[in-house]
């Protein structure tokens, strides 16, 4: 409550919504994501990728790690 007062000042101002540009100039624009987000489908693509492997990886974790247990007592 106390800091979602404090923070109106800041958010009528705009200064949270002016940050992307630099003084208005284009050229001082700051781009700094480690990744290129300018071709909607290919972003898409790799986003896909990424979250799908981050799921993916405990469930291959488990299942390597129990062929691994069920080829010890053979």
């Amino acid at each position: 409550m106390i800091i979602a007062r404090a923070a109106r000042p800041v958010l009528a101002r705009g200064a949270i919504r002016n940050t992307r540009l630099a003084h208005g100039h284009p050229e001082n624009t700051v781009y700094n994501m480690p990744f290129d987000y300018r071709n909607p489908k290919t972003f898409a693509v790799k986003i896909v990728a990424y979250c799908s492997l981050g799921f993916a990886i405990p469930f291959i974790a488990a299942g390597y790690q129990l062929s691994k247990s069920a080829g010890a007592d053979a």
